[in-house]
């Protein structure tokens, strides 16, 4: 052994050495969070947990509550699924009182906007978006073959979902909060979406607007979109009017930046854009009054952001 490689290994264990007590008292200098400290809470909110005797699910409800007494007929209500992700979202466009020190103009400008009271279902893991809870609740019963999910294997309870909400969760905040009837909107994001214009097909009276933002008309081999049309003769919109909002990004298709063979093959197979400009076609066709947007430089979460910022005048609108 050289001189010179006895003094780098000198020098080595010396560094390692003087390093350990640096490290050990750094972790030592670590302390847990003040018992005091709680978590984030938002204004003029509630929430809580509930079971659900048709699904089998906890979900946790979190409540955007008004900003102003009702209206004769009671609030206008947003029904948000992913309550997790979208609530939180939804903060900072929520109309609220005036603070202390704001504007004429301004008060005047809050006083003028509709209340209402956004309901946010989640689930009681507490995840923004909870895989395997929305992909049994989100999505319609009666497909065949494969569903194209890479995640879940569980499906097709949507049907129990909308009971939970339609005859559990309504009657319950109903007790608490007049509500107009003729004044529900339901807002779902990609499975969410799905479940919207589920329900929109097959029990469009329980809501009477509707905003399906990048939904998974992929699923099932297009099951839903396929259905549509012999669904359709038995929709009166009419006499049961419907507004309806279906989004779509492009990059969720034809995507602007580079993305690898596989992955630009997965997205044209699924057809994101086609398939809901194709839905609004066929709504629209049968005399629903809807609205079809497909937004440049877009992908599939960006559509949950536009949504929750663009939900709420279109759910709270006289």
């Amino acid at each position: 052994m050289t001189v010179r490689s006895m003094l780098w290994r000198a020098l080595l264990a010396t560094l390692l050495v003087a390093a350990l007590p640096v490290r050990a008292q750094t972790a030592t200098e670590l302390a847990p969070p003040p018992a005091e400290w709680g978590p984030v809470q938002l204004s003029r909110s509630l929430g809580f947990d509930i079971d659900s005797r048709h699904t089998g699910q906890r979900y946790r409800i979190a409540l955007g509550l008004p900003h102003k007494p009702a209206p004769a007929g009671g609030y206008p209500v947003l029904w948000a699924l992913d309550g997790m992700a979208s609530f939180p979202l939804m903060e900072v466009m929520r109309p609220r009182p005036p603070a202390d020190g704001e504007s004429t103009a301004w008060r005047r400008k809050v006083g003028d906007e509709p209340a209402g009271l956004i309901v946010a279902v989640g689930y009681a893991s507490g995840e923004p978006i909870d895989v395997h809870g929305r992909a049994l609740d989100y999505t319609p019963p009666g497909t065949s073959g494969p569903t194209g999910d890479k995640f879940s294997t569980r499906h097709g309870g949507a049907d129990a979902f909308l009971r939970f909400l339609t005859e559990e969760l309504r009657p319950l905040l109903a007790r608490h909060f007049p509500m107009d009837p003729q004044r529900h909107t339901l807002f779902g994001f990609s499975y969410g979406g799905l479940f919207a214009l589920h329900v929109l097909s097959t029990r469009p009276q329980h809501f009477q607007r509707y905003w399906a933002a990048s939904p998974s008309l992929w699923f099932a081999g297009h099951h839903l979109l396929d259905a549509l049309p012999q669904r359709l003769p038995a929709l009166d919109f009419a006499a049961h009017p419907v507004l309806v909002e279906i989004t779509a990004g492009v990059d969720e298709q034809y995507p602007q930046n580079a993305v690898s063979p596989e992955r630009l093959a997965h997205l044209q197979a699924r057809r994101v854009v086609d398939n809901a400009e194709r839905f609004a076609r066929l709504l629209d066709g049968a005399g629903a009054q809807v609205r079809f947007h497909k937004l440049a430089d877009h992908d599939h979460h960006d559509m949950l952001t536009h949504g929750a910022r663009r939900v709420i005048e279109f759910a709270f609108a006289p």
